[in-house]
């Protein structure tokens, strides 16, 4: 018995798009065959790291460059507002990065069935070097403004279809091991990002730090255009037709949703906007109204870019606010720590970024540690509590016993333990939508 292995399917033979055949972690396979046929069938596909070392290189390279921006655009962000003598919009650069990111990444799943994995991934590379070229080259504030929104919409991409593609090659068991060793590669990147990129920029100037992401983004696109090669299958369907079958519309309403309410909550928090200005109750306003429409949008959608039933099933919908908790503590520490150690300690770049150091150390050690533990030990819920855990108290200390006098040494203890159980967290809650039977990769 054997399957036809594409780039729309992924290439375990019974984990379809509609379930998870794996046994043992409570799923049920969708297809008519005999268990052991099936286990048969995914046995033979899952792929050895022997066998897919260099796709994964390609792969791990880009998610390398993804980290190295975000934490190198964290740790000079108030050199490029004294720059252009816009320090009010120091934030933005960090607000317009996630919105780019909100806007695009929804869409990558569906763009890898329609384009391809590395169709995707390559079109989540061009984005990414647009911004970061723009980032360079950039003559004032709004315009590194937009140039960082659309690398972030590249960033989203580099993640996702990272994501998708291990999904596709390695067994249930393995993928948070996988998943681990793409954090070790985040956390490489965010280190290098935070120490050299501080360096050079004291040294250098900030437009430098922006320079030399360049090389890694050229080498990262040569290792995917060289070694990813997952079979495209075109299937029944026509590129225009698939295209026809995204949700673009629920794709609209969404990133207005959440463009909407991201800008909103800057002006009122970073820009010194009241709560009661009429710009910032319009953008709420606006949020809360075209969530009603998301909503027929998304249950009228032939493919919804967010499947409503997955918010009525326990696991899928408590998987996705973990995810959105997780993300909102990480991105907070990513790009407001440093404005703390610059502000309100005085340090400089490279000072900054030999603080952030051991964190991003701790990030990657930890994530590859939860790879590990679910697979030899077989458990992640108690796991994936208590590490869930850690953020919220590094924040509660943060916001109650962090003073002008802490010592530095408890500063990076601190900002390193948070870390720790973020980069675990995440790859816990990675590795639960995978055995998620009503979740598949491409509606995360």
């Amino acid at each position: 018995m054997s399957t036809v292995a594409d780039d729309e399917r992924p290439l375990l033979g019974g984990a379809s798009t509609g379930g998870n055949a794996h046994e043992g972690y409570g799923a049920t396979s969708s297809s008519t065959s005999s268990e052991s046929e099936v286990s048969e069938v995914e046995e033979k596909q899952h792929k050895e790291f022997k066998e897919i070392w260099a796709l994964c290189l390609g792969l791990w390279t880009a998610v390398f460059c993804s980290a190295l921006s975000a934490s190198i655009v964290a740790n000079i962000q108030l050199e490029i507002g004294s720059s252009f003598r816009a320090g009010s919009l120091v934030s933005w650069l960090g607000t317009a990065y996630l919105l780019g990111l909100t806007a695009m990444t929804p869409l990558y799943g569906r763009l890898a069935q329609v384009m391809g994995r590395k169709g995707a991934m390559l079109l989540a590379l061009g984005l990414f070097f647009t911004g970061t070229l723009g980032c360079a080259l950039a003559p004032s504030m709004i315009f590194i403004l937009f140039a960082r929104a659309i690398a972030g919409a590249g960033s989203g991409g580099l993640l996702t279809v990272t994501a998708i593609i291990i999904s596709d090659l390695v067994s249930l068991a393995d993928r948070g091991l996988y998943q681990g060793g793409v954090n070790v590669l985040f956390g490489a990147g965010a280190s290098t990002g935070a120490v050299v990129g501080g360096a050079v920029a004291d040294r250098y100037g900030w437009r430098v730090a922006f320079w030399i992401q360049i090389v890694p983004i050229l080498v990262a696109t040569v290792l995917v255009i060289t070694q990813v090669h997952v079979p495209h299958h075109k299937g029944e369907l026509s590129a225009w037709e698939k295209i026809k079958r995204i949700d673009w519309a629920g794709s609209v309403v969404l990133m207005i949703s959440m463009s909407t309410f991201s800008i909103s909550v800057s002006l009122a928090t970073s820009s010194g906007y009241p709560w009661t200005h009429p710009l910032v109750l319009t953008l709420l306003a606006i949020t809360i109204s075209v969530l009603p429409l998301f909503a027929y949008i998304e249950k009228t959608a032939v493919e919804p870019i967010l499947p409503l039933d997955l918010l009525t099933r326990a696991q899928p919908s408590l998987v996705l606010m973990g995810f959105v908790l997780n993300t909102a503590t990480t991105f907070a520490r990513l790009f407001m720590q440093p404005v703390y150690l610059h502000v309100t300690r005085g340090l400089n770049g490279s000072e900054t970024g030999l603080l952030l150091l051991p964190s991003s150390i701790s990030g990657a050690l930890s994530s590859l540690y939860a790879g590990w533990h679910m697979r030899h030990f077989k458990e992640y819920k108690w796991f994936q509590f208590v590490v869930s855990l850690i953020p919220w108290l590094q924040a509660l200390s943060i916001t109650t016993l962090w003073g002008p006098e802490t010592s530095v040494h408890r500063l990076w203890i601190e900002m390193a333990i948070g870390t720790l159980g973020g980069g675990a967290t995440i790859t816990t809650l990675l590795s639960t939508s995978f055995v998620s039977e009503s979740m598949p990769l491409t509606n995360m």
